[in-house]
């Protein structure tokens, strides 16, 4: 013996009209985010420039060894802030193991590249003293800068990423604060006129470093939040 149902109930006019309102939902860009943090970040660094004063050293410096160190940091900052907000091809959300691998290059080779001695012209490169500051002084001063450029990036990635990372979020603020301090360190490159190993590898990738850490641990909480 079949059961009989009711007819159901024709929708509301209330229904009717929302369903003929409805839009389709525009897609998220791939490189949305990615531009967004990069004209955000590049804010500061770009004022930075053009108000000056350039190193005083720079137009005496080789400059196929000035060329080379703007492409690193600048190689640093595209790529670990592509790895960290781009996906792959396929992907929905950006993975944070690439973001962490293609970051942890980027500082293995300002650091292979700065360890093998950034250039210097005597009598015209500076030496921490030169500038009436001991090395803890310059590595603070130039440390400084660095990381708020990499605060920048984070709080321009904190806002792009709040709704999309529910995974990997440790790696991916390590990647977005490497790129604001690689970007930072791409600055110095051109404004900071002391020459000396230490100073660079410490205070310039060593600020980018303690960026990276910055961005693993603020990212994170934030997002929670």
């Amino acid at each position: 013996m079949s059961a009989k149902f009711d007819a159901p109930p024709p929708p509301s006019q209330d229904l009717l009209a929302a369903v003929g309102q409805m839009k389709p939902v525009r897609t998220r860009s791939r490189w949305g985010a990615f531009v967004a943090v990069l004209a955000f970040a590049v804010m500061v660094p770009a004022y930075t420039l053009l108000r000056g004063p350039l190193r005083r050293d720079l137009g005496d410096l080789p400059p196929a060894w000035v060329a080379a160190g703007a492409a690193l940091w600048a190689l640093g900052f595209v790529l670990s802030l592509a790895a960290a907000l781009v996906p792959a091809r396929g992907d929905v959300l950006p993975s944070g193991a690439r973001a962490s691998r293609v970051s942890l290059l980027a500082m293995g080779a300002l650091i292979l590249f700065v360890g093998l001695g950034p250039a210097s012209v005597p009598g015209v490169s500076l030496h921490p003293a030169d500038a009436g500051m001991t090395l803890l002084q310059s590595l603070v001063h130039c440390g400084k800068y660095v990381l708020m450029v990499g605060g920048l990036a984070l709080l321009a990635g904190f806002v792009a990423l709040r709704r999309m990372l529910p995974v990997g979020r440790g790696r991916i603020g390590a990647a977005v604060g490497a790129a604001g301090g690689a970007l930072g360190g791409l600055a110095l490159h051109f404004i900071c006129p002391i020459a000396t190993t230490p100073h660079v590898l410490l205070g310039h990738v060593g600020g980018m470093i303690l960026a990276a850490i910055a961005g693993a641990l603020i990212l994170p909480a934030a997002l929670r939040r």
